[in-house]
């Protein structure tokens, strides 16, 4: 049931989770794409 779960968990971690040592920033903001391509990605 934890395996099931990962996927979506490391999802809302990596691209909405605000953190404090990137200025309240989700992790994915570091990579530096443009947000078209952000998008893109985001799925």
């Amino acid at each position: 049931e934890r395996a099931q779960h990962l996927p979506r968990w490391l999802h809302d971690y990596n691209w909405h989770r605000q953190h404090g040592s990137l200025d309240h920033k989700p992790p994915i903001s570091v990579l530096g794409l443009p947000e078209d391509n952000l998008m893109r990605l985001h799925t």
